[in-house]
């Protein structure tokens, strides 16, 4: 399993704890492994661009995802692009331990915002996504500790109304047994 890349893309963009510079490249990776590994070309044209990209613009971001380590292949007689080596993802991990209830270590995981620097419609879509799941796990669990820790990595409202309220409870229980 050493052989098999890691792609971080929580609170940084990393190929196996090292920084990638081509964070399109890692983009276009992500997307194919939230996508089971394979993709048509047109949708990650479109997802992955805002205005219509020059036709070189994917084939030029599977040869850099290729550099930084992460096997990106185009698949003519499909129009798919497709991992071609398995590829393990920060974000899958994420949600697979969410859907599983372990939200204390998908917590671990997320260390920030999915490719913060990126305005792709596929990564805002997929920060959108990660955000409203992480507070929808740690609003069910109404664990103070998993609120807090919540609380550093995703600013949202309702967590933040909700860490208020665990926090003046006690205060104000307190202080109406003192009158």
């Amino acid at each position: 399993m050493n052989d098999v890349p890691m792609l971080e893309t929580l609170g940084g963009c990393r190929v196996d704890g090292r920084p990638v510079r081509h964070r399109r490249a890692a983009e276009l990776a992500a997307a194919l492994v939230l996508s089971d590994g394979a993709a048509p070309r047109d949708w990650l044209s479109a997802v992955l661009f805002e205005e219509d990209p020059s036709p070189s613009s994917l084939p030029t971001l599977a040869m850099r995802a290729r550099r930084i380590g992460l096997d990106v292949r185009y698949e003519r007689e499909s129009g798919a692009y497709r991992i071609g080596e398995e590829i393990r993802c920060d974000v899958v991990e994420f949600l697979f331990l969410l859907s599983h209830g372990y939200v204390a270590q998908a917590l671990e995981l997320y260390k920030g915002p999915f490719l913060a620097r990126s305005d792709s419609p596929f990564a805002v879509q997929t920060r959108a996504h990660l955000e409203q799941r992480v507070v929808e796990a740690v609003m069910d669990s109404g664990d103070t500790r998993l609120l807090t820790a919540a609380g550093r990595v995703v600013r949202h409202p309702a967590v933040q109304r909700e860490l208020s309220r665990h926090v003046a409870a006690p205060m104000g229980t307190m202080t109406g047994a003192a009158v």
